[in-house]
């Protein structure tokens, strides 16, 4: 060791320099801290987890919700059709007089002949015609020569004869061909006396047909979505049709009523809505129930959970591999940290050893072996009195170019510690540390450096111990961050244009529906014209008025398409926001009421409305549906009364209400007024098609805001919406 290598200052028999370095209280510091640390970014990514889980769920509800109801509507649709079909045959008088002539005459080959033709006109949707005596006994059926009917059909004639109304029979199993069946029973009374019973028409129904494949049939590709079909039966709920994953299940799998868990059950229970359950292959499930009308049939459209939350549960793994990346990169810091003190630990432990010359070995060891770069200068004067190899490596000056020279005599060094104030102050607060000085090398590179300094005691003197540490390992662990984050962004941007396409799909499909449903509907009207001009006069009343309703049914469904595309539109239209005079925009939504209203006496009253931050457009849409339901529903009033009004600014929104005096609605259902095709009065009472306050809900979604109602039987309604204010506060006028 020559004389340069040991230039710190040391008065002969003292002990070597002393001062007081970190202890293992530091250590736990740091396990406390990076402890915190870690607990900080896990709790956070979990916490953005759980809402993105909670976010999806909800989404899913509402797709299962809207599959469960369009189901239920068209089950319910079809019983209805079923029954109209056995009332043509109940309500007939000329098919009464043709059953009486064939039960009185069985040769009566003349009205057989009849009878099987009007048997042949049901053959589409029933597989069996049979024409049963007052006793039950099977007359006539289509295909010839079938047994006798099965017992519970048979139970049934009883019943059917004695109402005098079409009873709808509903899942039964056949005892002759083990099958499951359902069907129409309809009574033929007298045509010269009604309550006289001749029989039942019969008209038995394969579900494997239509039904099933209706029921089983999803939109979409799944691997475990399904709908099941199930009705009470005592304390069980009896499934109706056959499973996706279990066989031979129609009217032979059963569940105790007290499973709760079960969707099946809940359905049977007659629970409407979304609930989150286990199916009855015990696997955890998200489902939609919907009671069918009219019928003792409930409905369940369920998908399991790990297909449905599949997608973000991927997301929630990519957010895990991204903590574990800031979780390390922690550690490294903290690693780092814990390992310089470590490092002062040894230093000043090999400084108290009483052998001189054994504590001078372990401090160059040390001193020589660190990877970070290390000064040692004298606090007095400011000389650099020694340099370790890792910093001559680091910027590829030699030693010389260091010893004996002051900290700021060096080049690389003056944005450091560029003058004397600074190490004054450095002497007076006895530490200072910069983050990311740049230094620049030998061949011209920049580094940026952490640089720590430190007064410390050597006897009776004092040096200063400088440590220039590069921070690459967390630059490497934030490129790895920001790698994660632009391939995190690129899948974004891929999901976008994904959903894009979607949309502009879906916008195809619309118009393709639009166009395909509106070509019959105009055939059905301009026939139904036709017919009433060409054949009006030898009409009779009732079949004119049957020729209006196919003629007012078939403007009804081009009002329902109409309403669904534009239903379709408000969710996927872009939001053009600006400021929205209210006042305004409500004088010029009245003014399209003004030839609808001109006759009545309605009492408006306006009251000044703020300016509000919206779609002009869509936010015309909501207040011409809302002003259209209070015109509508008031109009049995002679004194009718509509208000137009602001409810007090709360929570940075801007609420408005539209009231009336009208008919109102029971508030046990004011849950369902917001859903497509939900309606608390019959067409009947007022018109209308059940879409223009789910189009409100939807196009007030999008803005962020909310949407209720209040209300009572023939007490009035009154609805709220909810426009949050810009940047959270109020407008003001």
């Amino acid at each position: 060791m020559d004389a340069g290598e040991n230039r710190l200052p040391r008065k002969a028999g003292r002990p070597d320099c002393v001062h007081s370095g970190p202890t293992c209280g530091g250590g736990y510091l740091l396990l406390l801290v990076f402890f915190l640390l870690g607990a900080g970014i896990v709790i956070s990514g979990w916490l953005y987890c759980r809402r993105q889980e909670k976010q999806y769920i909800a989404g899913m509800a509402q797709q299962l919700s809207i599959i469960a109801e369009l189901k239920a509507r068209d089950l319910a649709q079809y019983r209805k059709e079923r029954l109209a079909d056995g009332s043509v045959f109940c309500q007939n008088a000329s098919f009464a007089a043709l059953a009486r002539r064939f039960l009185e005459k069985p040769d009566d080959a003349d009205a057989q002949g009849q009878l099987e033709a009007w048997f042949e006109e049901c053959r589409p949707q029933y597989d069996q015609v049979r024409l049963l005596d007052a006793q039950g006994v099977s007359r006539l059926s289509l295909p010839a020569g079938l047994p006798a009917v099965s017992d519970p059909v048979a139970r049934e004639l009883a019943g059917v004869l004695r109402s005098g109304r079409v009873s709808f029979q509903d899942f039964y199993r056949s005892e002759q061909d083990r099958r499951v069946h359902l069907g129409v029973l309809a009574p033929i009374l007298d045509e010269k006396n009604a309550r006289q019973p001749l029989g039942v028409l019969f008209l038995r129904i394969d579900p494997d047909s239509w039904l099933y494949p209706f029921i089983k049939r999803w939109p979409g590709a799944s691997r475990t979505a399904e709908t099941l079909l199930v009705r009470r039966e005592g304390n069980e709920a009896v499934f109706l049709n056959e499973l996706r994953f279990q066989t031979n299940t129609a009217l032979n799998l059963r569940a105790p009523l007290d499973r709760v868990a079960l969707p099946a059950v809940q359905a049977a229970l007659g629970r409407e809505g979304f609930m989150e359950g286990v199916d009855y292959r015990g696997e955890p499930v998200l489902a939609a129930l919907q009671v069918i009308p009219d019928s003792p049939w409930s409905l369940v459209a369920r998908m399991d959970v790990a297909e449905a939350l599949g997608p973000i549960r991927e997301e929630g793994w990519r957010v895990a591999a991204m903590i574990g990346a800031l979780l390390f990169g922690a550690g490294a810091c903290v690693g780092l940290v814990w390992w310089q003190h470590r490092v002062r630990f040894y230093r000043e432990k090999a400084r108290t050893t009483e052998a001189l010359q054994g504590s001078e070995v372990r401090y160059r060891r040390l001193f020589e072996a660190a990877q970070d770069g290390i000064l040692i200068l004298e606090a007095g004067s400011g000389i650099i009195v020694d340099v370790n190899p890792f910093l001559i490596g680091l910027l590829g000056y030699s030693r010389e170019s260091f010893l004996g020279k002051k900290l700021w005599e060096l080049g690389f060094f003056k944005d450091i510690v560029g003058n004397q104030a600074r190490f004054a102050e450095l002497q007076r607060k006895k530490y200072i540390r910069y983050e990311d000085k740049p230094l620049e090398t030998s061949d011209g590179r920049r580094i940026d450096v952490e640089f720590v300094s430190n007064v410390y005691p050597c006897g009776e003197e004092e040096v200063i111990h400088c440590n220039i540490r590069e921070i690459t390992d967390l630059k490497r662990a934030e490129k790895k961050i920001l790698k994660l984050n632009a391939e995190l962004e690129e899948q974004v941007s891929a999901r976008t244009a994904e959903l894009q396409a979607a949309c502009a799909e879906l916008e195809s499909f619309s118009y393709s529906v639009s166009h395909d449903l509106r070509a019959p509907l105009r055939h059905v009207m301009g026939f139904a014209d036709m017919l009433q001009k060409d054949a009006g006069p030898s009409l009779s009343e009732k079949s004119l008025s049957q020729l209006k309703i196919i003629h007012e049914a078939a403007e009804r469904m081009g009002e329902l398409i109409d309403d669904l595309l534009a239903f379709s539109r408000a969710g996927r239209v872009e939001l053009q926001k600006t400021g929205v005079n209210l006042d305004e925009l409500v004088r010029e939504t009245l003014g399209d009421f003004q030839a609808e209203t001109k006759a009545r006496n309605i009492a408006w009253q306006i009251q000044p409305l703020p300016p509000v931050w919206a779609d002009h457009n869509l936010l015309r849409q909501v207040l011409a549906n809302l002003i259209s339901n209070a015109v509508k529903f008031t109009g049995a009033r002679a004194g009718a009364k509509i208000e137009i009004g602001c409810a007090p600014v709360t929570n940075g929104e801007t609420v408005v209400f539209v009231r009336d005096n009208g008919a109102g609605f029971d508030p046990r259902y004011a849950h369902k007024l917001f859903g497509v095709f939900q309606r608390l009065h019959s067409a009947v009472e007022f018109e209308g098609t059940g879409i223009g306050l789910a189009n409100v809900r939807r196009i007030i979604g999008r803005h962020g805001g909310r949407t209720w109602a209040e209300g009572a039987v023939g007490g009035g309604a009154t609805f709220y919406f909810s426009i949050p204010n810009q940047n959270g506060g109020n407008h003001g006028h």
